[in-house]
């Protein structure tokens, strides 16, 4: 099995790209976010080219992250054979979930399998307004490739669709594994997880999240973790793509400064989602530190112990680290705006 990681959009759009037009057999993109503005790399085209020479292709495209989606461009894909459906608009009658927390619960994956034998995910979101950014993604061949298999399955049938995708999953990697995380369908492995880890960490963990509002057992964990000597790095962009996630982002990291945590403030918009713990254990995907990814997203990644792949992120994070200065709390005094933000944030982390 081999792996690949990209640490940027434009990189990433490459790989997927190169491999696209290689596809002889079927595509199953999945993705939150989906814009038809890139010049450089006209995916939907390409998708259309290779519908009508045969190869089967489907998409999911989150109902929400999907509105700028064009209605011509549906035309234009179905019209070409492409099976496209969007998550939590057309969910069956008879689906559970189809009314439970339906504004919260949006499909936040974004995986491309090709011809069931290359895949890509992580972070990468498809738009002309993502072209600069910092993210991070992963090119995944080989028997793994069959989980993300099974994985596109799941939210294809609860999608509502027709078909049946066929998958096996007999293989079983002790280094590098595959995680879905759905919460609605008690699938919720993240909390779990990083709870694990951080009790687990002994030196240092590092971090990069692009909005950082934690939930309290977040916080907690980590004051356990700082208590026991472990140095804790977090990789937060300085400008986000909003103002509110912006000054959420402060608040909360002004709130857990001062009992230790290291904060770097990336200078370029950072959309990567990753953790590293200790050398010896890695997470790549598409989960942010907040309530929406914990408690209500389909979210998915991969978690892996291989050395190589340890080596790799831990590059990578030193490329952030490159990119970023330390945040200095320099006062705590704030306006009286500044301070009912900070009420205002605090009384509705939950719904974050």
């Amino acid at each position: 099995m081999s792996y690949r990681f990209y640490p940027g959009s434009r990189l990433a759009w490459a790989a997927m790209f190169e491999q696209l037009e290689m596809a002889t057999k079927t595509i199953y993109w999945e993705s939150f976010i989906f814009e038809n503005n890139l010049k450089e790399y006209d995916f939907l085209s390409l998708l259309i080219k290779k519908a009508e020479v045969g190869v089967k292709v489907k998409m999911i495209v989150d109902s929400f992250g999907g509105l700028g989606f064009g209605r011509e461009d549906v035309f234009r894909l179905r019209g070409a054979g492409i099976e496209i459906l969007f998550y939590n608009r057309l969910l069956p009658w008879w689906n559970p979930y189809r009314f439970k927390h339906w504004f919260w619960h949006r499909n936040h994956r974004k995986l491309l399998i090709i011809d069931e034998k290359v895949a890509f995910l992580g972070g990468v979101n498809v738009g002309k307004r993502f072209a600069d950014w910092l993210d991070l993604h992963a090119m995944v061949k080989g028997l793994l490739v069959r989980y993300l298999i099974r994985d596109f399955a799941v939210s294809y049938e609860l999608c509502g669709g027709l078909q049946k995708i066929k998958y096996k999953t007999v293989f079983k990697g002790n280094k590098v594994k595959v995680f879905q995380h759905s919460p609605l369908t008690r699938r919720g492995v993240l909390k779990k997880f990083y709870k694990e880890v951080l009790r687990r960490a002994k030196r240092e963990v590092f971090i990069v999240t692009p909005y950082f509002f934690p939930q309290p057992w977040f916080i907690g964990a980590v004051n356990r973790a700082l208590k026991r000597g472990v140095k804790i790095k977090i990789i937060v962009p300085k400008k986000t793509d909003s103002i509110i996630s912006d000054l959420a982002n402060y608040i909360f990291m002004s709130l857990v400064w001062r009992k230790g945590l290291e904060f770097y403030l990336c200078k370029k918009m950072n959309h990567a989602k990753a953790i590293l713990v200790d050398q010896e254990i890695g997470s790549i995907g598409s989960q942010n530190i907040d309530t929406l990814s914990f408690d209500y997203n389909l979210e998915g990644g991969l978690i892996f112990e291989r050395k190589d792949l340890l080596v790799k992120l831990r590059s990578i994070f030193e490329l952030f680290m490159a990119e970023s200065e330390p945040l200095v709390v320099v006062s705590d005094k704030k306006s009286l705006g500044h301070r009912l933000l900070r009420f205002v944030v605090l009384s509705f982390r939950n719904y974050l």
